[in-house]
């Protein structure tokens, strides 16, 4: 794992959306279209907006996610409508680049199993959070869905947050995707972020070993 950089609160945004489309231009200088997976919540919004900035060749690359609640795509709680506002729509990034998880199916286990098929063999640049229990994407403390190893989709139920069903890729996709940033800010979420560079495996977090944590001082203590 490599050491987590800590970035003043007012230039995270943008060091993270810079972090972002550098990884994306490494991968576009080896093949023609590339991979950009997102994950929802507060901390990454100022730097979808500062990411939309970017003067990447932006029709060639395609946007996944990380996560979602099982909501329609216009809810509030929804990740893709987050992404929408902050990313895709000031980019007027064409539907068929974009690839949402339809979390307004009844059928989750069909929805999770569909997003299996629409992801590409490996992801190039991923951005994951990290909740104060440590966890990331939709991955828990003590869920089964951590011992999964086959799966790269599933449909996961867990109560400690509102709603209580979600969609969420697995550790067999975070841990090969081609480049992942962990973001996170906060006082709350530092004894988290403590314990997952310590490598407390208990966490999910922990896991993403893969991972480039970008912090604000707040978060890294």
């Amino acid at each position: 794992m490599n050491p987590p950089v800590i970035v003043p609160p007012e230039k995270l945004p943008r060091e993270a959306a810079d972090w972002l489309a550098r990884e994306l231009t490494q991968a576009l200088a080896r093949k023609s279209r590339v991979s950009l997976a997102l994950s929802g919540g507060n901390t990454p919004k100022a730097a979808y907006r500062a990411l939309a900035e970017h003067p990447l060749p932006w029709e060639r690359v395609d946007v996944y996610f990380v996560d979602e609640r099982f909501v329609p795509p216009d809810h509030p709680d929804s990740n893709y409508q987050l992404v929408k506002q902050t990313l895709l729509d000031p980019l007027k990034l064409p539907d068929a680049q974009v690839f949402r998880m339809q979390g307004e199916r009844e059928d989750r286990d069909a929805a999770a199993r569909d997003y299996e098929k629409a992801l590409p063999a490996r992801l190039d640049v991923v951005l994951i959070g990290l909740g104060e229990d440590g966890h990331t994407a939709s991955l828990f403390p003590g869920h089964p869905a951590l011992k999964e190893h086959t799966r790269r989709v599933l449909a996961v139920e867990q109560g400690s947050k509102p709603p209580p069903w979600r969609m969420t890729l697995t550790f067999p996709v975070l841990q090969g995707a081609g480049a992942v940033l962990g973001l996170v800010t906060g006082e709350g979420k530092r004894d988290a972020m403590r314990r997952v560079l310590a490598g407390d495996m208990s966490l999910p977090a922990s896991h993403v070993t893969n991972t480039q944590w970008m912090l604000d001082p707040a978060a890294g203590g």
